[in-house]
């Protein structure tokens, strides 16, 4: 008797393990399916400029006065392209900064050769001035480009911008950093590209957690808001879909939070540039009141304080204004071409 049922129960178990690695070597075999799809995308997506300061990966779309876009960590020029979007009635132009997807890091390290390589970019797609827009970590390098080009810089948009030298104490991390812990490589990054499509309001709270200051009350009311808001679900899954797969955009990442720590200080009050800055009055990563220091040294700025969002400012209850916000202020500066 015992016998018989020390076989059956080897059987079973023998068929549960089976069962445990088809089920893997199907999950193994889903993602690598997905891994190639995504490359395969982003490499149909974007084009390969062989410029004087080194290879760029970018997009452009549109037409009208160009705005040049330098994106955020994690990113590439799949980001810079979505906050381009909503600049309807301008050429956008979107690359990848270096380390970013196939832009390679020896294109530039530091945010002031990093502006360089854009101006090589604008300098083989026959482009004489722009409006820049820096996004998070990708302001420093849209700043060093106003800086070192202000006669082919009409204007300027800094959205959540870093603005000074940041360094964290342990155990605390910058956001970009947890966010690429949080993901975990490329499996964890298609978990949450499947999580941000199949339970958006999940990943929404723990984008709130990372991002934006507030008690739970604060979390459930702003992920509700969010969350019944088709056009702003919307925008954050396609800003998801922008930090996937993780592992091309990991060197550009580690890059940006290693220019963080030795970023110089930089002269605002010598920047003419008309210059429009954003920032999400619950910030949990940019402390707002840098931001407002900036603009109060710029010669000529705007400040627009988003209330009631944090520092992914395009998702909150008072923000969907921001694109005709943008839109406004960089027409003030080239004719009003932009579209209404």
């Amino acid at each position: 008797m015992m016998k018989a049922f020390f076989r059956v129960g080897v059987r079973v178990l023998f068929l549960v393990v089976v069962a445990g690695l088809l089920a893997a070597g199907g999950a193994l075999a889903w993602f690598g399916s997905w891994r190639t799809e995504q490359l395969s995308r982003l490499h149909g997506a974007s084009s390969i400029a062989k410029t004087a300061a080194g290879t760029v990966e970018y997009v452009q779309d549109g037409e009208g006065p160009a705005l040049l876009i330098f994106h955020g960590a994690p990113g590439g020029f799949d980001q810079a392209m979505l906050f381009g979007s909503e600049a309807a009635g301008f050429r956008v132009i979107a690359p990848s900064r270096p380390g970013y997807l196939r832009t390679p890091l020896a294109t530039g390290l530091t945010p002031e050769k990093q502006a360089s390589a854009m101006a090589a970019l604008l300098d083989s797609l026959g482009v004489e001035s722009v409006a820049v827009m820096g996004v998070s970590l990708g302001a420093p390098a849209a700043v060093a480009f106003a800086q070192q080009y202000p006669q082919r810089t009409w204007a300027m948009v800094l959205v959540s911008p870093v603005t000074k030298k940041l360094v964290w104490q342990s155990p605390d991390v910058p956001l970009p950093q947890a966010v690429n812990e949080r993901l975990s490589g490329d499996v964890g990054s298609w978990m949450a590209e499947e999580l941000a499509e199949r339970d958006p309001e999940r990943l929404l709270s723990s984008t709130f957690d990372l991002a934006q200051t507030g008690d739970d009350v604060a979390r459930g009311t702003w992920v509700s808001l969010v969350a019944g808001n088709p056009s702003q679900v919307a925008w954050f899954r396609d800003l998801v879909s922008t930090l996937v797969p993780m592992s091309p955009r990991e060197t550009g990442l580690r890059n940006d939070l290693l220019q963080l720590r030795a970023l110089p200080p930089i002269a605002y009050e010598k920047l003419e540039v008309p210059t429009l800055l954003i920032c999400g009055a619950e910030d949990k990563w940019i402390d707002p009141a840098d931001v407002s220091a900036a603009a109060a040294k710029l010669p000529n700025a705007t400040l627009l304080t988003v209330p009631n969002t944090g520092h992914i400012v395009n998702l909150g209850p008072s923000s969907g204004d921001l694109p005709a916000r943008i839109r406004e202020f960089l027409g003030k500066f080239h004719g009003g071409q932009g579209a209404p």
